[in-house]
């Protein structure tokens, strides 16, 4: 797989150059970007610490003469090394169930899976699969949805938990989330080369559904979905339905 010409002009930006900011995982030739709300890892967590803060030089670093299928099983892999982990083909290998852990961190049920809200993105691929609007087959064994989108957030901070938040930490995700738009602004030439783009993140695109310039300013020409039956969609994260996937599927 060629690494599309767009990403490459993005790595070389000036503003993302410095290496400090997150680009996202999985196919960057894709025709779907969904955008979440923000990573939910913990910042002394090896995911943080390895692949999120790492983002920009995982991909500036990628070997692009290796293929998709070449890519090695990570969640089988004993030793779980950091160095063969790849931005196209994340966490290879995850099963299709949500993995749980207790306090302690041990493992209670779905071992080998993912989070939910990837849990919940290969559901929505399976569905815009199943619809004929993919080629890939659906996948009810393995997370292989990033074969098929992009996947960023909005916000770059991460938060396990953002209930409950202060004014100060609204105040600062409000800013990060403007100056993401302008570092998208500035690169729009891949992030507008999407034909859809899924925004599962709340009011976090308030900013995006009131101001269509704005939108187009990023996105271009792309179909941005982000309601269903008038309701903003969320994060895909805790509590989403089928239905709901399925509606969003429909508008792809």
């Amino acid at each position: 797989m060629e690494c599309l010409k767009k990403i490459k002009d993005l790595l070389q930006n000036p503003l993302w150059k410095k290496g400090e900011h997150y680009v996202g995982l999985g196919n960057p030739n894709a025709e779907i970007l969904i955008v979440g709300k923000e990573c939910a890892v913990d910042e002394n967590s090896d995911s943080y610490k390895c692949e999120y803060s790492q983002n920009y030089n995982l991909w500036k670093d990628r070997d692009w003469s290796i293929k998709v299928e070449d890519v090695k099983n990570w969640v089988d892999n004993p030793i779980l090394d950091w160095k063969i982990f790849d931005p196209l083909v994340p966490y290879s290998g995850q099963r299709f169930a949500v993995e749980r852990k207790n306090k302690g961190g041990e493992v209670i049920s779905g071992k080998g899976g993912t989070s939910s809200t990837w849990y919940n993105y290969q559901k929505l691929i399976n569905f815009i699969r199943e619809y004929g609007k993919l080629d890939s087959p659906v996948n009810t064994t393995h997370i292989d949805f990033y074969k098929d989108c992009f996947i960023t957030e909005l916000n770059e901070l991460c938060r396990p938990n953002n209930h409950r938040l202060s004014a100060e930490e609204r105040r600062k995700i409000e800013e990060n989330i403007r100056n993401r738009f302008d570092l998208m602004i500035a690169t729009n030439s891949f992030w507008s080369h999407f034909k859809t783009v899924i925004l599962a993140c709340g009011p976090y695109a308030d900013a995006l559904r009131a101001d269509p310039r704005l939108t187009r300013a990023i996105f271009g020409c792309a179909k941005v979905i982000s309601s269903v039956n008038g309701k903003k969609i969320p994060q895909l994260s805790f509590a989403i339905s089928n239905d709901l996937l399925r509606e969003i599927a429909k508008q792809v």
